[in-house]
């Protein structure tokens, strides 16, 4: 899961928690401020959510994937970076610059 995420979620539910507050006390110009800020907020959304590659496994390796992050307290997605990094190491005999 993205860092920003959490972090997003929280602002959207405080913004959304103004947004009706201000339509109940009827101040338009503080509607209009907030509901630009929701838009902006869910833009921001969508882009954390949709930044990360996806790629589809094979069910043997999505579970060994799950038990060894159990296993380990390691998140699946960072295992699987590590894993698609040192087989590319291997294969390009170079090391992965970016860690």
């Amino acid at each position: 899961m993205p860092r920003l995420l959490p972090l997003l979620l929280l602002a959207l539910a405080g913004v959304l928690v103004g947004l009706v507050d201000a339509s109940r006390d009827g101040a338009d110009d503080l509607v209009v401020l907030l509901a630009a800020v929701v838009v902006v907020l869910s833009v921001a959304l969508w882009e954390v959510l949709r930044s990360r590659a996806r790629i589809s496994l094979r069910p043997d390796l999505a579970a060994w994937l799950r038990r060894q992050g159990a296993a380990t307290g390691e998140p699946a997605d960072r295992l699987a970076d590590r894993c698609v990094a040192a087989y590319r190491a291997g294969l390009t005999r170079t090391e992965d610059p970016v860690r």
